[in-house]
């Protein structure tokens, strides 16, 4: 069985997906799994999420990138 990857950089963690969430470290609820050095990283991460319906509905990239610049910008 493989191990999981890390959400962020696609590392191997060292869990099986078999072991129980409450067990790892690294783990967050609705993204997955992380390694330990994207983890303790915290909010020195350059990334952001966002809902993929925001792409499928925002046709003109333009305006897409409007939108996830005022998400980015409400997050500083």
């Amino acid at each position: 069985m493989e191990k999981e990857k890390c959400v962020l950089c696609g590392d191997e963690t060292p869990y099986y997906p078999t072991v129980h969430i409450d067990y790892r470290y690294g783990y967050v609820e609705g993204a997955g799994q992380m390694c330990s050095r994207c983890y303790t990283k915290g909010t020195e991460r350059r990334h952001i999420t966002i809902p993929a319906d925001m792409v499928y509905n925002n046709p003109n990239d333009a305006d897409l990138g409007a939108e996830i610049r005022k998400i980015y910008n409400q997050m500083l």
